[in-house]
C-alpha cells in the first residue's frame, strides 16, 4: 500500500462497489483514505476476459476513481492458481489499476470450495507462488502496480505468533516489496458463517503488533474492530503499524470518514462537504452510470442506505425501494426515469410523512392540555 495512506476502507462484498466508493470520495474529497474494492475472482479476468467488457467492468472496477485517484484504489483478488493471478494483474494494469491485493482471509464456504481466501494461510508456500506471480506481472506492466496480501491472525485453533510469522515470512520473502494487512481475528473455517467470523472470534490486536515488530521491513496494516476516532489515533501511534483499516464502521456510517478528515488529518470543519452537496453530486454520477452502462437502480441505491439515518432515513429508504419496485418493468424495457428523480420523489414523500407526524404530535400535545412543540418554543422565546 502507498505509504501516504494511514487509513483505509476494507473490501466488503456487496458494499464497496464502484458506486459506494464514489460516494465515499464525495464525502471525503481530500484523498486521505485508501479505498478497496470488493473481492473479485481472478478468473473474471484470466478466463472471463471481463476487462474487455465495459459494462461488466463498470459493476466491479471503480473506473471513475482511477482517473484521478488511481494510487488510492486497491482491487482485491481471490485466486487459487498463480497463472490466474498473473493474468488478472496484467488485465487490471491495462485498466489503470495501481494496487492489487490477494485475499487470504475470507472464510466463506464457497470460497473454501474454490481453494482461495483464508484457506491459503494453510499453504504458505503455494500462496507465496501466487504472490510472486502477481509481483512478476506487476513488474512486467511497468512497475507501477503494488502488490499486497490481506490475511487473518490465524486459522481455526491456531492463532499463535509462530503460525502468523511463517505465513508473513513466506509471502514477503520473494524479493518483491509486498505489504500485509492483518485482520486481528482468526478465521474459523467450520462452524461459523462469514458474518459470525467478523465478530465472534475475539480480537487480538496485540498479535498484529507482534508480527509487525518481527518484520520491520514490511508495512503492516491493522484491521478489525476499529470503530472510533480515538481507536484510530491510538493504533496509529503504534510505531510498528503503518496504517489502520475500517470496514463495518464505514458501511454503517460513511460520514465517519469526514470525522477522520477533521480529527486525524486536520481538515477544517468548514471544508467538509455538506450532505445536500454530496447527495447532489452522487445523483449526477448515478444518472450517468444508469444511462451510460445501464447500472441497475438497486445497485445505485445501495450506497444511500447508510447515507440516510434515523426515522426519516428509514422512511426515505422505504419509499426509494417502493419506487424502484414500481419501475422494474420500465427499466427492463429500456425506458426508465433518471435515478435522481426516484430519490428526489422518495425524499419528498419522506419529508411529507415527517411533517404529518410532527403535526399529529402537535395536535396530541394540545389535546393533552399541553402546547404543540413549535408553540411551546415560541412561548419560551
Amino acid at each position: 500500500m502507498q505509504q501516504r495512506f494511514r487509513t483505509s476502507v476494507a473490501p466488503m462484498l456487496d458494499v464497496t462497489d464502484p458506486c459506494f466508493l464514489r460516494l465515499l470520495r464525495l464525502i471525503s474529497p481530500f484523498g486521505k483514505h485508501q479505498l478497496w474494492t470488493e473481492m473479485m475472482h481472478a478468473n473474471m479476468f484470466s478466463r472471463g476476459q471481463q476487462h474487455h467488457d465495459r459494462i461488466k467492468v463498470a459493476y466491479h472496477v471503480p473506473v471513475r476513481e482511477l482517473r484521478d485517484f488511481a494510487d488510492g484504489i486497491v482491487v482485491q483478488l481471490g485466486a487459487s492458481q498463480a497463472d490466474d493471478a498473473y493474468a488478472a494483474v496484467h488485465a487490471l494494469a491495462s485498466l489503470g489499476v495501481q494496487h492489487v491485493n490477494l485475499n487470504c482471509g475470507c472464510p466463506s464456504r464457497s470460497v473454501q470450495m474454490g481453494a482461495f481466501g483464508a484457506t491459503l494461510m494453510k499453504t504458505p508456500d503455494k500462496t507465496a507462488q501466487i504472490v510472486q506471480a502477481m509481483a512478476r506481472a506487476a513488474k512486467e506492466a511497468g512497475g507501477g502496480v503494488a502488490v499486497s496480501v490481506k490475511c487473518r491472525i490465524g486459522i481455526d485453533e491456531d492463532e499463535s505468533l509462530g503460525f502468523l510469522e511463517r505465513f508473513v515470512s513466506a509471502v514477503t520473502d520473494g524479493g518483491a516489496a509486498v505489504d500485509v494487512v492483518v485482520h486481528a481475528r482468526r478465521a474459523w473455517l467450520a462452524g461459523l458463517s462469514p458474518k459470525e467470523n467478523r465478530t465472534a472470534p475475539p480480537l487480538n490486536h496485540t498479535r498484529v503488533y507482534e508480527v509487525a515488530a518481527k518484520f520491520p521491513h514490511v508495512r503492516v496494516a491493522l484491521n478489525g474492530g476499529i470503530d472510533s476516532v480515538e481507536a484510530v489515533a491510538r493504533h496509529l501511534e503504534t510505531p510498528a503499524i503503518s496504517s489502520v483499516m475500517m470496514g463495518r464502521k464505514i458501511r454503517e456510517d460513511p460520514w465517519f470518514l469526514a470525522l477522520l478528515d477533521h480529527h486525524i488529518y486536520g481538515v477544517p470543519e468548514c471544508e467538509i462537504p455538506g450532505r445536500a452537496h454530496v447527495l447532489g453530486q452522487y445523483l449526477a454520477f448515478a444518472d450517468d452510470m444508469h444511462s451510460d452502462v445501464g447500472v441497475r437502480y438497486s445497485v445505485l441505491a445501495r450506497p444511500l442506505y447508510a447515507f440516510f439515518s434515523g426515522r426519516k432515513g428509514r422512511a426515505m429508504r422505504a419509499h426509494m425501494n417502493r419506487l424502484i419496485g414500481q419501475t422494474k418493468g420500465q427499466e427492463a424495457s429500456g425506458y426508465a426515469v433518471p435515478f435522481s428523480q426516484i430519490v428526489r420523489e422518495a425524499e419528498a414523500a419522506a419529508q411529507a410523512e415527517y411533517v404529518e407526524r410532527q403535526a399529529r404530535a402537535g395536535v396530541m400535545g394540545t389535546k393533552d392540555g399541553g402546547q404543540p412543540e413549535a408553540a411551546a418554543a415560541a412561548a419560551q422565546g
